[in-house]
């Protein structure tokens, strides 16, 4: 069996993204936020840690049986007798996870072929990062006049890897309508106060389908609603593009409060995301 030998320059580039400084590839700074990841919130489930009790506000099975029966002796006489007026429900803690809306540009304004193969690349990253860190994650990809739903928000996102191999690009590319989609779900999210939403967009900055006004101008109004509701906001450009796009992502990750990274030089673009999500979370 033959093994193919890496060109010295291929080697060299590989050996470079092992090491991705991700700070380099960071362009743009938002605004710091209060750290939210992992800090201790409410469950709305019967997963996390048994704090203290409350009085039931609605049904559940989360009783709190030790709670309950100290209601119960204090307004017992001799035997302990548990009345409904007694039962007492279970608070649980957890640390606040991520949850994350890709979304995608699966457009044809980038060369189909190898564009396909990155952003494979970069959303099989993405899953097993999201995977390992017990992150929920929903994937958005905006071609034609619409987007369209390739993952819908989960926790077990490895199970839907064929949604991912029949991915195809090409079309026209309607940025706003990818962005108020992803707006829309992780408004949803923040509502819920267990998860702090993240929004990753990654596109070339070449937006050219309105919603309303302009294909610019609705993508930046969206932005500017997702930073109202301080909606952490990442974009990346992954692909060669030309310095208009360049300047459209920074605007958009401008308005939105957000951050901007250019991976464009980098072969494997997808560990790098991986790593650039490390790093925001420490900043989430």
């Amino acid at each position: 069996m033959k093994f193919k030998t890496l060109k010295k320059e291929d080697q060299n580039v590989e050996a470079q993204e092992d090491e991705v400084d991700v700070k380099k590839l960071l362009k743009m700074k938002g605004k710091k936020k209060n750290r939210l990841y992992g800090k201790r919130v409410d469950s709305k489930t019967q997963k996390g840690r048994y704090i203290k009790s409350k009085l039931p506000k609605n049904s559940s099975d989360d009783v709190a049986i030790d709670a309950t029966l100290r209601a119960a002796a204090l307004s017992s006489k001799g035997q302990i007798k548990v009345k409904s007026e007694d039962l007492r429900h279970k608070i649980r803690k957890h640390g606040a996870r991520a949850s994350i809306v890709m979304l995608v540009d699966i457009s044809g304004s980038m060369v189909s072929d190898r564009k396909a193969n990155r952003l494979k690349g970069i959303l099989n990253s993405v899953i097993e990062d999201t995977d390992r860190h017990q992150d929920r994650i929903s994937v958005i990809g905006f071609k034609g006049e619409e987007a369209e739903i390739i993952i819908p928000t989960t926790r077990r996102a490895a199970s839907f890897r064929e949604q991912i191999d029949n991915i195809r690009v090409g079309g026209t590319t309607p940025l706003a309508a990818g962005m108020r989609k992803g707006y829309e779900i992780l408004k949803k999210e923040k509502l819920k106060d267990e998860f702090v939403p993240l929004l990753l967009i990654l596109s070339d900055g070449m937006p050219n389908v309105a919603v309303k006004e302009g294909p610019i101008k609705d993508a930046l109004s969206i932005a500017e609603k997702i930073k109202n509701k301080e909606i952490h906001t990442i974009v990346v450009n992954f692909e060669r593009s030309v310095r208009y796009g360049h300047e459209v992502n920074m605007e958009l990750a401008l308005a939105a409060g957000g951050r901007y990274y250019d991976l464009e030089e980098l072969k494997d673009p997808g560990r790098a995301v991986s790593k650039i999500l490390d790093y925001e979370r420490e900043n989430l």
